[in-house]
């Protein structure tokens, strides 16, 4: 059984110091123009490629079911032992813990409908490690924030390789 907790410390905008969230925060400014959600159709990815492989998309949805749906994810954030995948709902992830806090940060910042910078302290199975995330507000049509573009940048691939080899043994 994988036992973990996560904690989400709110950071500010202007103190981000890491390169690919850099470049998404200023992409995201200048495209939004000062509106609150960037619509979806306007988002060029092109214009942060490098950043991708830390990026995904979720939104929300109402068909097939009800619930974040992840849109696109990149290999960075791809996680098929806890359920992040394409296609897959953060309703399904598990652990529940890992679940729970997913459903809670995402739900809440699409309700805030603003960009938000979290410093985020993982403790999983008696190790700790923290990341960082960052969460833009998108919007697919209706004008309110139904979609986040989001962004992970972890300390060490190599830990985080160590520990989901662990996590797959458990």
């Amino acid at each position: 059984m994988v036992t973990g907790t996560l904690v989400a410390i709110e950071r500010p905008l202007d103190e981000i110091n890491e390169p690919l969230f850099l470049l998404l925060r200023d992409y995201w400014r200048e495209a939004a123009a000062g509106r609150r959600c960037l619509p979806i159709k306007e988002l060029r990815p092109e214009r942060f490629a490098r950043a991708l492989e830390h990026t995904g998309l979720v939104e929300r949805t109402e068909t097939p079911r009800q619930g974040l749906r992840i849109r696109l994810c990149g290999g960075d954030m791809e996680n098929k032992d806890f359920g992040i995948v394409r296609g897959a709902y953060l309703e399904d992830a598990q652990p529940e813990w890992y679940r729970d806090h997913l459903v809670g940060e995402i739900t809440r910042a699409m309700g805030r409908a603003e960009p938000i910078h979290q410093s985020v302290k993982a403790e999983i199975n008696n190790d700790t490690f923290q990341f960082a995330r960052l969460m833009l507000p998108l919007t697919g049509g209706t004008g309110d924030c139904d979609v986040l573009l989001i962004a992970t940048v972890r300390p060490s691939s190599t830990l985080v390789t160590a520990m989901r080899a662990r996590l797959t043994l458990a």
